[in-house]
């Protein structure tokens, strides 16, 4: 690995998207690649993906866990995130005291403090548009989130929480990396595309229809209403009809865009497991 690496794993339950495979119009979808997890998963449920980043690191993280399936487990805590939430997660856990969550006026103090520095570094690990993104509204739902999920019953089970407290996947891990998960998707494989790109540049050059499904993970974040607006337009023309789009969050807890006319807007009918980057919208194409 090297530091262009940002997630060795996807730091989100990928539920959501395959709930809906049995009633894709298009047996496709197209997926931001990150660690591969949703488009194993995916692949492993029947689907052929096309799986892309802008990152061509995060591509060949992807390309060597395919290539090495005994060993893609091993390989899901070498991206800089990951990394971060290793050394920090332990320290995250002690300030919010949990799992009893009453915090002393010291914990609360340093909580206090160290929020302030949160915008840095989320600049440092994700660029300058999510930093500024991170305001107090922002920081006030990430606190919020996290202490949801910790409060929820199935927290010690829940892997991608345990990440954040810096337990990797703490006694559970996420199905696509159990043993049963890997044998699933690895005899997919070849149902899954890899592609170095902007998603927005292939979503342009699609032909209309091409896709049943289409998840952008949370790159909403990182753009204004008007981006949003055209990514969410884009989406549509790619979509067939009765395909879905969907998008979380890390830093909204709702989306808006006028192109929400070309869909209609589903809720979630799974539960989200993601304890700070669930799914704030789900879109099915009219």
């Amino acid at each position: 690995m090297n530091d262009r690496l940002v997630f060795g794993h996807m730091h989100e339950d990928h539920s959501a998207e395959l709930s809906h495979v049995s009633r894709l119009p298009v047996n496709r979808a197209l997926v931001i690649a990150s660690g591969g997890d949703l488009a194993f998963a995916l692949a492993g449920a029947g689907v052929d993906v096309l799986a892309v980043d802008s990152n061509p690191a995060q591509i060949n993280l992807v390309k060597q866990k395919m290539a090495d399936p005994d060993n893609a487990l091993t390989l899901c805590f070498g991206g800089k995130v990951d990394r971060v939430l290793r050394l920090g997660g332990p320290g995250m856990a002690w300030l919010m005291d949990w799992p009893r969550l009453r915090p002393g006026r010291f914990r609360t103090f340093l909580t206090n403090t160290m929020e302030a520095f949160l915008g840095g570094t989320v600049t440092l690990l994700h660029g300058r548009a999510a930093g500024r993104k991170l305001d107090r509204a922002s920081v006030r739902l990430l606190r919020n989130r996290l202490e949801e999920s910790l409060r929820r019953p199935g927290a010690v089970a829940n892997p991608l929480l345990q990440v954040l407290l810096g337990n990797r996947f703490g006694t559970e891990v996420p199905a696509v990396w159990s043993a049963s998960g890997i044998a699933q998707w690895e005899t997919a494989r070849d149902r899954i595309e890899l592609r170095s790109a902007d998603i927005g540049k292939v979503l342009a050059e699609s032909e209309p229809g091409a896709f049943g499904l289409i998840s952008v993970s949370n790159l909403a974040d990182t753009m204004d209403d008007a981006a949003w607006d055209v990514l969410a337009g884009l989406a549509a023309q790619a979509l067939g009809p009765g395909g879905y789009l969907i998008a979380r969050s890390m830093l909204r807890e709702t989306l808006v865009s006028k192109n929400d006319l070309l869909f209609k807007q589903e809720n979630l009918a799974t539960e989200d497991a993601s304890p700070l980057c669930p799914v704030v919208w789900i879109g099915r194409r009219l």
